[in-house]
């Protein structure tokens, strides 16, 4: 914080379990935000809810819910000829070009495996994003936020293991 002074603003706690973060400037100064550690997908998905129950409370939701129940005991076919209801979800997937699906990357991390599918749906890429145009000063887009992510997952370990243990752990790794 001492060599970006202009970010004292954006340190915030969280409202819920007190940790501190940064935050987007335009938010800088609220009180009622949530980290995105957890706590912002927690009050959100309790949000959620609540409105669902508030809605199912009302005499059209009630309707729908009656609907919902009554198919709910019928046979797999009957259920299939009734047109769906469901609003189809936007995914960022479907947004990207096939040259951009078509990255494949496993990376290893002792014993975790982060492959780019996993990075792509992280709840924590917007916030990176965030943080690499606060402090760098460089808005990047999503694809090339996940390049840069990849590129600095590849590194090798810095561990002090002679040549020998770096052989057998990689032929543990990937048996012949």
């Amino acid at each position: 914080m001492r060599s970006h002074p202009r970010l004292q603003d954006c340190v915030t706690l969280c409202a819920h379990c007190g940790i501190r973060f940064l935050t987007h400037p335009r938010c800088a100064g609220r009180r009622d935000l949530r980290c995105p550690f957890g706590c912002r997908a927690h009050h959100r998905k309790q949000r959620s809810n609540q409105r669902s129950a508030a809605y199912y409370q009302t005499p059209s939701g009630k309707r729908l819910k009656k609907r919902l129940n009554a198919r709910r005991g019928r046979n797999p076919q009957s259920a299939k000829a009734e047109p769906a209801t469901k609003v189809p979800q936007r995914h960022d997937d479907e947004k990207q070009p096939a040259a951009e699906q078509s990255l494949k990357a496993v990376l290893r991390l002792e014993d975790q495996v982060l492959s780019e599918s996993t990075l792509r749906t992280s709840p924590m890429l917007p916030y990176v994003g965030m943080m690499v145009g606060l402090l760098e000063g460089v808005q990047l887009g999503r694809h090339e936020l996940l390049e840069l992510l990849l590129q600095s997952l590849r590194q090798h370990s810095i561990a002090y293991r002679t040549r020998t243990d770096y052989v057998l752990r990689f032929l543990h790794q990937h048996p012949p």
